[in-house]
């Protein structure tokens, strides 16, 4: 992990003022950035939060030592917040303390994952990771406890998009009565989703999209190789994250491909053969029985898929950075995609995937997802 602000990649415009506003001692108690898909926000936030809380002086001696960045994380001052769920090893009312040496360990080795990497990486792949009202209740009284360095405290809630009402109010009590030299650094993947009581009392950043070239040479630095790297930097859509998970999971790249394929010719072959619908909902059936997570993840990677299909329909082959895994020819695919239906398979995936997150039947949810793929792709074109 970058532990410090000026070792983190790119936001260099962010990075200036959140430096200059802490040597200014004008950091708001209060702030939140926003991060969608794996541009850093965990790890700025963790940043600027070891940044308040470590000065040089005290700093030195560790670094001298060769301490690993989950020791600094360690700061009894430093209290972080994250969604959990139940898992093999934590069966009910799960809290941040169950997982603090996972987090700890999920910030250091992978600081530009997203939630869905979080959840998985804990085992509870098939379960929404939620922050209840008792762990800000937790976080309330570990706040108003005298600092055990005698400066300031700081909390990095992570997943601040995924308070709900009641632990949302619980928060909005601590941010308008904080602590005296204590500050709050939130974490958001979906703007949207932020309760309008918590987005107005902070002072929000959004995270700009990595250049290519700085996710090339993170891929080269974990051992990718060359060819690789340029493909994947090109394809992550300034996404640190995405980058580093494609080229760490091509096997489940591979399969995702696979599935939606399947899910295509099946949807082209029943449009004049009724029998294909028995295809299409042993599809529906086996996509169903996958965990949400893999489930999200593998419709995002299909939002991605008929994007591209889009560009090389519309002939911008130079904005193309499709690369099969399976043999599958995207060119002959792209005529399907067009003017008459894009726009509806663009939004039944992302509705699609929004239903996942609000906990859907999986077979009810996949068996309407294929049926309504064949009524989109044999459109015709406007």
């Amino acid at each position: 992990m970058k532990m410090f602000i000026n070792q983190i990649r790119g936001q260099e415009p962010l990075k200036k003022t959140l430096l200059s506003s802490l040597q200014s001692s004008q950091l708001p108690h209060s702030q939140c950035f926003i991060d969608s898909s794996g541009r850093g926000g965990l790890a700025l936030a963790v940043a600027l939060a070891l940044e308040i809380l470590w000065d040089e002086e005290s700093l030195a001696p560790h670094l001298n030592k060769g301490k690993e960045a989950s020791f600094f994380l360690e700061h009894p001052d430093l209290h972080l917040i994250f969604p959990v769920a139940t898992s093999a090893s934590v069966s009910s009312k799960p809290k941040c303390s169950d997982y603090i040496k996972q987090f700890r360990s999920f910030v250091s080795e992978a600081p530009y994952g997203g939630s869905n990497d979080w959840m998985l990486s804990i085992g509870s792949e098939n379960k929404q990771g939620n922050i209840s009202v008792d762990e800000i209740d937790l976080l309330f009284k570990a706040l108003h406890l005298k600092s055990f360095s005698g400066g300031a405290k700081v909390c990095v809630l992570w997943g601040v998009d995924k308070l709900n009402v009641q632990s949302g109010n619980k928060l909005l009590k601590l941010i308008e009565e904080p602590p005296e030299k204590t500050f709050f650094i939130f974490v958001a993947e979906n703007e949207l989703d932020l309760l309008p009581t918590i987005k107005s009392r902070c002072q929000l950043s959004s995270l700009k999209p990595l250049s290519a070239d700085i996710i090339k040479e993170e891929l080269l630095n974990q051992g990718c190789e060359e060819n690789l790297a340029v493909f994947s930097a090109a394809n992550a859509e300034g996404s640190l994250g995405k980058a580093l998970e494609s080229f760490q999971n091509t096997e489940q790249q591979r399969e995702y491909e696979t599935l939606f394929v399947q899910c295509l010719r099946a949807a082209f072959k029943a449009s004049g053969n009724k029998s294909v619908v028995i295809d299409l909902m042993s599809w529906a059936n086996t996509m169903g029985a996958l965990g949400r997570t893999v489930q999200k993840e593998f419709l995002l990677y299909s939002l991605h898929f008929i994007r591209q299909a889009l560009l090389v329909s519309y002939q911008t082959s130079s904005l193309v950075h499709f690369q099969s895994l399976t043999g599958f020819k995207i060119e002959k695919f792209a005529p399907f995609v067009h003017s008459g239906n894009a726009q509806e398979l663009i939004e039944l995936l992302e509705e699609t995937c929004y239903a996942v997150d609000r906990n859907a039947n999986g077979k009810i949810l996949f068996s309407d997802f294929a049926l309504r793929m064949t009524r989109i792709l044999n459109k015709k074109e406007l």
